[in-house]
């Protein structure tokens, strides 16, 4: 048995790092190893305990890509203790409130926290007494979800769940110890965790950066030949924008979150990259699906793809898509954080398929297209609307850089009314011709409104758009105009 599949069948976040021969470059420069990095989170596990923590405790953690994260991850694994992973974008008063919710004991990164205990990264290495003994399916890691619409939920996965994805995804995504693995986005999110955990599995070399600046992100991606990462487009555009050289980068794997970026991966090809579509949440993880790197460039632009686990699966019901597989989570917590709560994770489930909110098609082998949040898809004329299909037309008119379209409710039934990001030269007049030239009627907005800047929520994986912000927006405008 290989040292990959006996870390497989474990399943367990220590041994994942503990037998992998990846290097990590960190953000201030200095290196460390995933061995060195299992052995000082061990000897952290032993501190906590000796502090008063017990198994299923609960550890705030507020911290940028580093270190000392990574020494947390692998010490509440070990310690059996869970982590409750808070967005550093959150505002103090956010990131307590989701203290208080976890009913965490530890906090991390926060004002008022003790600090890290201090040890000797060899403290561990032959004390049996900081032997790992949690188990795979011990709860390990709370991820919170977007929260655009009310507090975001806290979203538990088990060490077996985290570790056996990161396999799934390094397999799938091709990753090998010839590749340089560049980590931006947060650990503290799922697309961050996701990157961590499948270039650790396939004991790549890893860059990790703690805050996104395309030129130094440029300069590493040059001087360390780079082949692969993971982002949002928006980071992509702005690498291409600022004339980064990332033609080293055969895997670049981008979540489709701004509509007006749409050809990104034609965009980028340009420049000798490849990038493929993903799909995630936090719920099944990100890296969850993916698009084929030999695929056409308007096929690899969809988000979506093909399933990562040979184990999951998905169907669609109603437009819905449904999926299961070991990548999923096992619950939400309940306020206080020291149970699953059994009503609202059954809830999301349908006799083992977690529903996942998201409006999708099915592809051929394994596959499948996502739209949007089904909350977002539009019923316009009698037909389901993707609200992309007409933002898409909308970016196309000079002066329009970005676009967001919602429905509102008429006595003549659902109409669209879109909000723009637009310079000094934009026309509405022009826009609307353009729309009704290119749309069927029935998708051609009522009301064209320029904004300075859309109204968005923090996440993770970047800022989400507030969509029933902008919707109450569109019915107070069109209240306004006697409609």
């Amino acid at each position: 048995m290989t040292e990959k599949d006996k870390v497989e069948r474990t399943g367990r976040i220590g041994d994942l790092f503990a037998n992998s021969r990846s290097t990590i470059l960190l953000p201030d420069g200095s290196r460390s190893s995933a061995a060195a990095i299992a052995a000082q989170g061990r000897a952290l596990a032993k501190a906590l305990v000796v502090e008063g923590l017990e198994p299923g405790d609960r550890v705030a953690v507020r911290l940028p890509n580093g270190l000392e994260y990574l020494h947390l991850l692998v010490a509440c694994a070990a310690a059996r203790l869970v982590l409750v992973s808070v967005n550093t974008r959150y505002s103090d008063t956010e990131a307590d409130d989701l203290v208080m919710r976890s009913g965490a004991r530890r906090t991390f990164g926060f004002s008022a926290s003790a600090p890290l205990v201090g040890l000797e990264p060899s403290s561990s290495q032959d004390d049996p007494s900081v032997a790992d003994t949690s188990l795979a399916d011990d709860p390990f890691v709370v991820f919170t979800t977007s929260g655009t619409t009310s507090k975001p939920k806290m979203v538990r996965h088990t060490q077996r769940s985290i570790a056996s994805h990161g396999f799934a995804a390094a397999n799938a995504l091709r990753y090998t110890t010839h590749d340089v693995v560049l980590i931006v986005m947060p650990f503290c999110g799922t697309f961050g965790m996701s990157s961590l955990t499948a270039a650790v599995a396939a004991q790549a070399t890893i860059i990790v950066v703690d805050q996104f600046d395309a030129a130094a992100v440029g300069a590493l991606i040059a001087n360390h030949r780079v082949t692969a990462v993971n982002g949002s487009d928006d980071m992509f555009h702005r690498l291409l924008e600022a004339d980064v050289d990332v033609s080293t980068i055969r895997s670049g794997g981008y979540a489709r979150f701004n509509s007006s970026l749409d050809g990104i991966v034609g965009r980028a090809e340009q420049h000798g990259a490849t990038l493929v579509g993903l799909y995630g949440m936090s719920e099944v993880q990100a890296l969850f699906s993916y698009r084929e790197a030999t695929l056409p460039t308007s096929d690899r632009e969809l988000p979506g793809g093909a399933l990562v686990s040979p184990d999951a699966d998905l169907k669609i019901v109603d437009n819905e898509l449904y999926v299961r597989g070991p990548s999923l989570f096992e619950g939400y917590l309940v306020e206080g954080g020291e149970s699953i709560d059994a009503a609202l994770t059954g809830s999301s489930f349908d006799a083992g398929w977690f529903k996942t909110g998201d409006s999708a098609s099915s592809d051929q082998d394994r596959t499948f297209t996502y739209y949007s949040r089904i909350s977002d898809v539009l019923r316009l004329g009698g037909f389901l609307v993707s609200p992309a299909d007409i933002e898409s037309v909308l970016i196309e008119v000079d002066g329009i850089e970005e676009a967001q379209v919602v429905a509102v409710d008429m006595p003549t039934g659902a109409r669209p009314v879109a909000f723009v990001i637009a310079s000094g030269g934009f026309s509405v007049e022009h826009a609307m011709s353009h729309c009704q030239g290119r749309l069927a009627r029935y998708k051609v907005p009522v009301r064209i409104v320029s904004i300075e800047s859309f109204p968005t929520t923090p996440s993770a994986n970047g800022n989400k758009i507030q969509r029933n912000k902008l919707r109450s927006m569109a019915e107070d405008l069109l209240r306004g105009d006697g409609a």
